[in-house]
This record gives C-alpha cells, structure tokens and sequence, in this order.
C-alpha cells in the first residue's frame, strides 16, 4: 500500500506551518488553537509522529520545569504507538476516543506546566574565550573520573571530548552553568569555528537507522555522559527515567527536527541534569490528573471535518511566514520523510 504522508495536513496546511502554529498556541497557552492543531495533526495520515516531536519542543521552549512531564510524553507516545499498531487504519486510528484523549490530555499539560526563565546557549564568542581558558588550565579530577572514562572510547573519541566531559561535569557541580554549556556548544562546533584542523574523532553511538555522520555526533556522546551521571549521582530515580525519555525522543525524532531545535532540546535536558543537583519536593514527580469531557475533546475534530466539508467555513488558520517555496518544501519534505518512517515503523500506510 502506498505512504500517505503528504507535505500537507488533511486540512491543506503546510505541516511545517501547524507544526510552528501549535507550538506558539502551547506557549501562548491558547486552548482553542492548540487542540486545534493537536486535533489536525491526529486527523492527518503519518502526522502523528510530527505531533509528539512539536511536544517534546514545546516541553524544551518554555523552561523544561517538569521532569515528570517529559516521562508523560514519552509514556503517552507508547499508548499511541500501540493503538496504532491495534488498529492498523488511519481512519480508526484518528477516530479513536482513546487516542484523541491521549492527544488532547499530553496538549493540555504542556499548556498548563510552569514556566521557567528560559537559559539560552551562549554565543559562540563567549564559548571561544570559555574553552580557550579551560584548554589553557589544568584539567579537573572529574577528567579521569568514573563518568567520563566510563563513556569516552580511547581509541574511537578525540581527547577532547574527555577533556570538555570533565569540565561540564566540573561545572555542573559548582553550579557554573555558562561554562557547563560552553564546553558542551564547543563539540558542536564546526572545525573552522573550533580553530581547528579537522574534525574531532567521535566513536558512532547513534541509531542505526541514521547515516553514519548523524551516528557520530558529539550528541550521543554528551546524552551517554548524562546517563551516567544520573545512574551515579541522582538520588531520585525518576531522574533516570527522565533522561531515557529524552534520549528516546532524539533516536525517535532526529531526522524531523531540525539541528536548531535539536540543540534546544539538549539545553532543556542540561538544565534537568543541573536541577537533580538541588534539592527538589517530591511533588515534581507528580502529576495531577487532567478532567476531560468528551465533547471538549470531539470540538477540534468537528472544527476539522466542517473545514474539509467547507473551506470558508475556517475558524483557526495556520501561520505562515513569506518563505522561499523552494526552502519551504525542501523542509517539509524532510518532516515528511521522517514522519513515513514512524508510520512504516507503527504499520501504518492506509489512505484515509
């Protein structure tokens, strides 16, 4: 049977455009637009993975107060994962009462979650004359200690990458969270901005399904570094399960987010390895239960089947901004490739 992922919703919109659209209504918390747009991409053959990759952004954009949410998201993708599976039909698959909740409940808590001034990455000016003061001292204990020489492979990583370890961790706990990250942003570097050669051996720790550059990012290398600092110092064990969430969305989500929003979610992970540091309530670990109705949850969906019977009939309509056609599609056609590969992956492949 043919894919069905398309460039476009089932409304007509360009994906990218609902994808950006619902991630400002989320961070507007505008209700209505964001079950709108939830409900669109739902309803949209092969968008469902673009919904929980807009999510996962979401979470990352507005502070990443909450651990527990990030292990909701992840939860939640697996419900909707194995309905998928269930029921094999994108018809049933977007009609499904308990997919729809599942939806409308993940876009409710990302709405309702706190916000948290948001830390950005520092330039890469700043990042030059942190690394160059660290390259110039002594490198700290943390260099040869447990955490770092349990992850970096001495004949597959670039001694740098031992040496930046050690200083992010070293930063990390004395709460310098600059040069946290700028030792971090300075792997992610071009060698031409590292003052360097060439580029820095990385051992492949990626997925598989990624080509062998992707495989070989530093970024693998920094979400090993995180696991095993949370397996060795985190006294909660939702901490844990917080970074295998994470980490599970960068292999889910790699290819359909852009090496932008890849970087955002990195800092959001950063500063959770830095909060499982200071003392937290328990109550973080909580998450209160959403009430839903099932005609608030249906309301989206009408919206959606009035405007394919009547396309003047629009209530909410994407933003788009003037782009070049050509860079628009281009980008589009990447979310569209990634979201065929999560519906092969679910079996997913009917026409609506």
């Amino acid at each position: 049977m043919p894919s069905t992922t398309s460039v476009n919703t089932i409304c007509g919109y360009a994906l990218a455009d609902v994808r950006k659209s619902l991630r400002e209504a989320i961070d507007h918390r505008d209700r209505r637009a964001s079950q709108r747009w939830t409900a669109e991409l739902v309803a949209t053959p092969g968008a469902v993975g673009s919904l929980w990759a807009s999510y996962w952004l979401a979470w990352a954009s507005t502070g990443s107060a909450s651990p527990t949410l990030a292990i909701l998201l992840k939860q939640s993708w697996a419900e909707v994962s194995a309905r998928a599976h269930e029921l094999q039909d994108w018809t049933l698959f977007r009609n499904d009462t308990d997919v729809r909740a599942c939806a409308a409940e993940s876009t409710t808590r990302l709405i309702d979650q706190p916000r948290q001034t948001n830390a950005v990455w520092p330039s890469k000016e700043i990042t030059l004359y942190d690394v160059g003061t660290m390259r110039s001292s002594s490198p700290p204990a943390a260099t040869d200690g447990p955490i770092v020489m349990s992850v970096w492979q001495r004949d597959n990583d670039a001694l740098e990458y031992r040496m930046m370890a050690g200083r992010f961790l070293t930063a990390l706990d004395t709460g310098d969270l600059r040069s946290a990250l700028s030792a971090v942003y300075w792997t992610m570097m071009t060698p031409v901005q590292q003052g360097l050669q060439g580029p820095l051996k990385c051992a492949d720790r990626g997925p598989a399904t990624l080509p062998i550059r992707a495989r070989s990012s530093p970024l693998w290398f920094w979400l090993d570094i995180g696991r095993t600092f949370l397996q060795q110092r985190a006294g909660h064990r939702g901490w844990i399960t917080m970074h295998s969430a994470v980490a599970e969305a960068f292999r889910t989500n790699y290819k359909r987010w852009t090496a932008v929003e890849r970087m955002r979610l990195l800092l959001a992970w950063i500063l959770q390895l830095r909060s499982s540091l200071t003392p937290q309530s328990d109550s973080i670990w909580v998450a209160a239960p959403i009430q839903q109705r099932l005609d608030e949850i249906d309301l989206p969906y009408k919206e959606v089947a009035m405007e394919l019977a009547d396309p003047n009939s629009v209530v909410i309509r994407a933003q788009e901004k003037p782009k070049e056609v050509s860079q628009k599609s281009r980008s589009e056609a990447k979310m569209a490739e990634a979201d065929a590969a999560i519906a092969a992956a679910m079996g997913l492949t009917e026409d609506v």
